[in-house]
């Protein structure tokens, strides 16, 4: 009769589930910098490792710090916008910095990721803060080209800055009745509204990433506004807000 040697006995097979399991990724979203000499801490725009290699079946660990950040696919040719279909952590806000915001992202592929951050208070993509997984190291579409482009165009979506068109000065008049309130606290006299009255019309994101619209009265009567209104206060003229109201 034939025993099994120690060897034999001691040594053990890995499951094929552990065999299957691949590594986990972390990367760092976000943060600030302590402040120094006193002064405020300095938000850190950047995904810590800004660029990893992977393979099918890892994991990449987002841990989201201070502020609000996503991590958002998109194309190498547009690194500013997100790419239909692709994936995305949606906003994470993390004013403090706490621990436990998280997001895991499996990795399905060994092609070139990329990714961005879509915050665009303070237009974090346009600064570079921008991510990739598996991108070139030489020649053509490295990481580093990624994140130029993005700085290039500014994370506006658009084209390079070189070649933008430069919007002209001037509010366009907008056929909708205007009404002006002055809050009861105010020290700025009521606003007139004039025939000569524009509104320009834009568009914001708040700082949890959402939409908003916002209306500036442009009053082309002499007076109407008192030129100190408003200096040094953030939205405009003290104690009024302006408010779009149905035409008459």
């Amino acid at each position: 009769m034939v025993h099994p040697s120690p060897t034999m006995m001691e040594y053990e097979y890995p499951s094929p589930a552990v065999a299957a399991a691949g590594m986990t990724h972390t990367v760092i979203v976000g943060g600030v910098q302590p402040a120094m000499d006193g002064g405020d801490p300095t938000p850190m725009l950047m995904y810590n490792p800004e660029s990893i290699t992977a393979s099918i079946g890892d994991v990449v660990h987002f841990v989201f710090m201070q502020a609000n950040h996503t991590v958002t696919q998109s194309t190498f040719d547009q690194p500013c916008k997100a790419m239909e279909g692709g994936m995305d952590s949606g906003f994470m806000p993390n004013p403090d910095g706490a621990e436990g915001v998280t997001w895991d992202m499996p990795v399905e592929s060994e092609d070139p990721l990329w990714f961005y951050c879509k915050q665009r208070m303070g237009v974090h993509c346009g600064k570079g803060m921008v991510f990739s997984i598996n991108a070139a190291t030489a020649g053509d579409k490295t990481f580093q080209d990624f994140k130029q482009l993005a700085i290039q165009i500014n994370g506006t979506e658009a084209v390079p800055l070189e070649s933008a068109a430069i919007q002209q000065p001037g509010a366009t008049a907008v056929e909708s009745a205007v009404t002006v309130i002055a809050h009861a606290s105010s020290t700025v006299a009521p606003a007139m509204v004039h025939e000569t009255s524009a509104v320009a019309m834009g568009q914001g994101f708040a700082a949890d990433g959402s939409a908003c619209n916002c209306h500036c009265l442009c009053d082309a009567a002499s007076g109407a506004i008192p030129a100190v209104a408003g200096v040094g206060s953030f939205g405009g003229v003290v104690g009024e807000s302006f408010q779009n109201v149905p035409a008459l």
